[in-house]
């Protein structure tokens, strides 16, 4: 909880950080090239990879199969990195039709932010290999029941940025914050090898050999894992897809328009992560493992506490959130850059995105009871 409200604090001083030292154009700029790494990342490392590993990853170490959980660990770390990389290859080749067609057409239209965009996201896309296996590495040390230092991690691609405007962009520019990323995504994955290391069995061997690399892609337990990530992938697909909708209609408004539903819907999400994240990561080790051994009971008394106690801080944080937007968004942002006008687009956002924190903080926490049970289909139904 301590490592998760530190990330906020950081978030919050990034954003205001970043609010102060640029115009509302390069932060459409920016916001819409980050959109692209983020939906790489979240599609195939994010929910969709922990939901679908950490419970297989789990189910084996609990039956004492040390050697598979490993073997499995060490194919998708494999598939992540070829994946993630040949997708950001592409996307950095197609990257001006990425952002004239599919994703901020207002922006392609103007001739100083469209090269803007465009380079900003090739630069940011280094690191979705980064995050994918930071990722990755988070579940398995989520499955050995060590959750402090992946919740540090998010505070360490934050300070990345903060490094990215104080310092980088003093001589970069705008382009000094999308380095501060690629920093903040080596920061995510680097912080957390001294501890993965701790927990790799000496009998786990290094792959020397393309037959071996094959081997382990094509094990059962990786095509087991392939097959839960569909859903899921599909799931959080949908969601992205939203992200890319507002993208491209706010690119056609106002400059400032895009960032101010960014900026809004990260205040909401600093009250969910705060509130129900860190109960959620800390539950669904324990739920994977309930279901592994038949703890059906155990399991579902488990998640009832979780809901109840995350309700009843997520009910007044709502309201306080839509009763006190305009004047917390002034307070937070409104200096340099950010104007008057910037914080009545933030605070207008805020209004719904806090009316959907409730339900926000309820799935995040009742999905994972799902993905314990390794049912990747109905979160999936229930949030298209």
């Amino acid at each position: 909880m301590t490592a998760i409200l530190f990330g906020q604090l950081m978030s919050l001083l990034r954003s205001m950080l970043v609010a102060r030292a640029f115009s509302l154009g390069e932060l459409d700029a920016f916001y819409a090239a980050n959109r692209v790494s983020e939906t790489l990342f979240t599609l195939i490392a994010a929910g969709a990879l922990g939901s679908a590993f950490l419970p297989t990853f789990t189910g084996f170490l609990v039956k004492g199969e040390k050697n598979a959980a490993w073997r499995l660990a060490a194919a998708l770390a494999i598939l992540v990195t070829l994946t993630l990389s040949l997708l950001a290859i592409l996307s950095a080749w197609f990257a001006p039709q990425i952002v004239r067609y599919l994703l901020a057409p207002g922006l392609a239209a103007d001739p100083l932010l469209f090269p803007l965009t465009v380079n900003l996201l090739r630069i940011q896309l280094i690191s979705a290999v980064l995050f994918g296996l930071g990722g990755l590495v988070v579940s398995i040390l989520n499955a050995h029941q060590v959750f402090f230092i992946p919740q540090l991690t998010a505070s360490m691609y934050q300070i990345g940025q903060i490094v990215g405007v104080l310092l980088f962009a003093r001589w970069l520019g705008i382009y000094g914050l999308a380095w501060g990323v690629v920093l903040g995504a080596a920061l995510y994955l680097f912080i957390q090898l001294p501890t993965l290391l701790k927990f790799v069995p000496a009998s786990v061997g290094y792959v020397s050999r393309l037959t071996d690399i094959w081997a382990l892609l094509t094990d059962s337990a990786v095509r087991h894992v392939i097959r839960l990530m569909g859903p899921r992938v599909l799931g959080a697909g949908v969601v992205q897809l939203n992200f890319w909708v507002n993208a491209w209609l706010a690119s056609q408004m106002s400059p400032g328009s895009y960032a101010g539903l960014v900026y809004g819907f990260a205040l909401m999400l600093m009250a969910q992560a705060a509130i129900a994240q860190s109960v959620a990561i800390a539950v669904m080790p324990t739920f994977s493992a309930q279901f592994a051994l038949g703890q059906i009971v155990e399991m579902r008394r488990a998640l009832i506490s979780a809901l109840r106690g995350m309700l009843l801080l997520a009910i007044p944080a709502a309201v306080g959130l839509m009763v006190l937007r305009q004047p917390l968004v002034a307070m937070l942002y409104q200096r340099g850059e950010f104007n008057e006008i910037a914080t009545n687009m933030v605070a207008w956002a805020l209004l719904w995105y806090a009316a959907g924190l409730i339900g926000h903080a309820v799935l995040e926490v009742l999905t994972r009871a799902f993905y314990a049970q390794q049912d990747t289909r109905t979160p999936v139904v229930v949030g298209a």
